[in-house]
């Protein structure tokens, strides 16, 4: 049966044949009757192929390149061998301690996350081309991994870009309220039914272990929009006495559970409320902590937001370096792309209001089982700075 064709503009053209997955809204003629969350062929102005897509008329992210092998039509069989694909590169994460299996276009599954908690899956569809086929990815992923259940999590704001409805459902066996997983010797309960993301920020593994590492025993530790307490619990467990700040009061009753299952409830304290206003509050107070660590949510959803996004940003840096005390470290975690190639020169203004003079100590990305495409710069959507304060030169 032959694809739909979609014809595309020149400079998307060219962005297709070096690899970029995405095509707009404005830079497609496509013809008036394509369904939404149909496979279309992608072609330049002269006929040549350039790719099969999903394609959605209703969404500014028109196209979602499927793949550029004009003899590879996506099909079942496509979906189980780019599938197999992607759980063969997640073999060395033990699913015991939470991992991605499938990461969108990283794993040439447009629109398709993939987190496992022990033996539960979540997954979110968040492209109206895979609706089509939430039956077959299911019997795949029980075939695959044999889960004890199977949780759809497509109740984002993504699913209304698409024109989908918000949806929660069990697809295959039972899922539990809570799933408890294991990282670097720290135990974790998970909510996948309410918690952000699929349940856990898996992506931020590499820099709670670079943290960890890091913080000594007796050192005080702020740990703000803390959610569960990874970030904290981590510490308080190295011997640090830690506070843990966090709006959603549920979240933070978890984080109280968490850090009662690691032994280390005594040396923390939590405390409900807004992290902007609470840093704000405790630097004029004169507070001081050894350690600041900012893991704000995303502060700008779309370019439109930058604006909005930068002030945020300075502001939690401005106050987040004042509570730092002399020789204390500071880690700010940025979940924002449309932030990321602005981050530097934010830290720096907010350092230079001080004045603040920073040794930058480490940089992390997302975890690897959450590869990032360098053709596709969205993919890489997470940054954590760890930086330090240092004596000004003398005078």
């Amino acid at each position: 049966m032959p694809f739909p064709q979609v014809t595309v503009h020149a400079p998307a053209a060219k962005r297709i044949r070096h690899l970029d997955g995405w095509v707009f809204q404005d830079e497609l003629e496509a013809p008036s009757d394509v369904a939404p969350g149909s496979i279309v062929r992608l072609d330049e102005r002269s006929g040549a192929f350039l790719a099969y897509a999903f394609y959605n008329p209703h969404a500014r992210l028109a196209a979602r390149v499927l793949t550029t092998d004009q003899a590879e039509p996506p099909d079942a069989a496509w979906l189980a061998r780019r599938l197999k694909a992607a759980i063969a590169r997640r073999a060395g994460f033990d699913p015991a301690a939470g991992r991605r299996v499938v990461f969108s276009e990283a794993d040439g599954i447009p629109g398709l996350i993939v987190d496992q908690y022990a033996s539960i899956l979540v997954v979110q569809l968040r492209a109206a081309g895979l609706e089509a086929w939430r039956a077959p990815l299911t019997d795949l992923l029980r075939n695959s991994l044999k889960p004890s259940g199977i949780l759809e999590r497509s109740d984002k704001e993504f699913r209304q870009e698409e024109g989908l409805p918000l949806v929660t459902q069990v697809l295959h066996g039972t899922v539990p309220d809570r799933v408890r997983i294991e990282e670097d010797g720290l135990k974790l309960w998970v909510d996948p039914h309410r918690g952000q993301k699929t349940g856990f920020y898996l992506d931020q593994r590499d820099t709670r272990c670079a943290i960890r590492r890091r913080v000594q025993r007796g050192e005080r530790v702020a740990d703000v929009f803390s959610y569960t307490g990874a970030f904290g619990i981590g510490a308080a467990m190295q011997g640090a006495t830690v506070v843990c700040v966090e709006q959603d009061e549920a979240q933070l009753a978890m984080a109280k559970e968490n850090a009662a299952l690691n032994g280390v409830a005594g040396r923390m304290t939590f405390v409900p409320g807004n992290a902007f206003y609470w840093l704000e509050a405790k630097a004029q107070a004169g507070e001081r902590f050894d350690w600041v660590l900012l893991d704000p949510p995303s502060l700008a959803k779309t370019k439109a937001d930058l604006i909005k996004g930068r002030q945020a940003l300075h502001h939690l840096l401005r106050h987040g370096l004042r509570l730092t005390a002399d020789a204390g470290r500071l880690a700010l975690s940025i979940c924002t792309y449309h932030l990321l190639s602005q981050a530097e020169e934010i830290v720096r203004i907010a350092a230079g209001e001080g004045p603040v003079r920073l040794q930058v100590e480490a940089l992390s990305l997302q975890a690897p089982d959450h590869p990032w495409i360098l053709q596709l710069p969205m993919s890489r959507y997470l940054m954590s700075w760890l930086v330090r304060r240092a004596a000004l030169p003398a005078a």
